[in-house]
């Protein structure tokens, strides 16, 4: 069977034998109906989940300072002038004619500004804040949470009277599934808030595409009433990046909403787990760099055999994207890094420690722009292409093997069952 993977912003073609190949791994077409995005946008907006319209909300309660937080270039939203327009259709609507747009870098690097005026293309009459978790003069504390965690975030938003949160609900590594409450912690956040949070990857319940007894779920969540969102507006996406759902109102009542539906988009059953696992990130910007890509290896993860291999393409133009991840990959060992206490685990380091952790029962193959030596150092096997990546797997199983493909690691939670 021949097979096109993304890669970047183009694709990776190989042929594969159809003995060999169990399945590929796509979404059921049944939640997978694109929709028309500007009208759904209009339409959730005036009739949210849990609350008012976002008009009559913006009417009664006139805020002066109104925030907006929006998703960074690791996301995958090219609708984003769309949803933004619709957005600032509404708010002039309600009278708001100066919001403030602030980009949720979480820990990940700041913008150029051709990233930028591309990814929103909004008009230069607004203000743009660039969220800096190390920036001690832009953030301030909101008091600290019931674990313990001071929550100290960015003083455009604490300082807001009304908040919306803009972005994509989807599977996420360790949260669950990013969206909602996500945008304050780690969005908008101080290093020092997101480590103590990330620093929980070790306990019971942190699985991607879980959030009931979801410590770092829970926090998060906690983090969101605590800055007091107002209103969110997510979309959710299938695995060709194409919108298929659009949730919006109470923080909590749209996000769990767009959870239910996101679990039974993303969630395909198989039967049993693979000898090898191909995965693509499904190309620009979710192959950015290394630490995004991470997520596929994740998911990868939950139909692998222990001594099985994950073969992940992953074109990374940024590189590696995280010194700190880099560093750990590089200078701990599996077992090293999987006798870190909680307190040990740094934000960024929190992504080695699940790398390592999948690394301590199966290899990893990298094909990627990444030179070979940061590869191999970071403990990955690295191969320059999808052909040689093969021949290896014929060299390490002979031709028997048995494998699934992923076109998206990004955009699915393989499960077995």
């Amino acid at each position: 069977m021949n097979i096109v993977l993304k890669y970047g912003r183009e694709g990776i073609n190989f042929d594969i034998n159809d003995k060999n190949l169990m399945k590929v791994l796509t979404l059921d077409i049944k939640n997978n109906k694109i929709i028309d995005t500007g009208k759904a946008i209009k339409t959730v907006l005036r009739s949210p989940a849990g609350t008012e319209s976002l008009v009559k909300l913006l009417k009664t309660k006139k805020p002066k300072k109104v925030a907006v937080i929006l998703e960074d270039v690791t996301r995958a939203n090219p609708e984003y002038p769309e949803i933004l327009s619709a957005l600032i259709s509404v708010l002039e609507e309600s009278g708001v004619f100066n919001p403030v747009f602030i980009i949720a870098y979480g820990t990940h690097r700041k913008h150029s500004e051709e990233e930028t005026e591309r990814l929103y293309k909004l008009d230069k009459k607004y203000i743009i804040v660039h969220h800096d978790c190390d920036d001690k003069s832009q953030l301030v504390s909101l008091g600290k949470l019931s674990t313990g965690n001071e929550l100290l975030i960015n003083k455009t938003v604490a300082e807001a009277d009304f908040i919306i949160t803009t972005g994509n609900i989807e599977p996420h590594s360790f949260a669950g599934y990013t969206g909602g409450r996500k945008a304050i912690l780690p969005g908008v956040a101080a290093r020092e808030s997101i480590t103590i949070s990330h620093s929980k990857v070790k306990r019971d319940g942190v699985v991607m595409g879980k959030i009931d007894n979801n410590p770092i779920h829970e926090e998060m969540l906690e983090a969101g009433k605590l800055a007091g969102i107002d209103f969110i507006l997510n979309v959710i996406r299938n695995d060709k990046k194409e919108i298929v759902r659009i949730v919006a109102g109470d923080f909590q009542k749209a996000f769990d909403e767009g959870v239910k539906f996101s679990k039974d988009l993303y969630s395909v059953k198989v039967e049993m787990p693979a000898d090898v696992i191909i995965v693509s990130c499904g190309g620009y910007p979710r192959d950015v760099n290394l630490y995004q890509a991470q997520k596929c290896i994740t998911a990868s993860s939950n139909v692998i055999k222990n001594g099985g291999t994950i073969i992940l393409l992953a074109e990374c133009s940024d590189g590696v994207g995280q010194d700190t991840f880099e560093d750990w990959m590089k200078k701990y060992t599996i077992e090293e890094t999987m006798l870190k206490k909680e307190p040990e685990i740094v934000v960024e380091g929190h992504r080695a420690y699940l790398t390592k952790k999948i690394m301590s029962y199966c290899d990893i193959i990298v094909i990627s722009s990444v030179p070979e030596k940061i590869i191999s150092g970071m403990g990955y096997l690295y191969q320059p292409d999808i052909q040689s990546a093969m021949k290896y797997i014929e060299g390490k199983y002979g031709t028997g093997y048995k494998t699934y493909v992923i076109p998206n690691g990004s955009a699915i939670i393989p499960q077995l069952g």
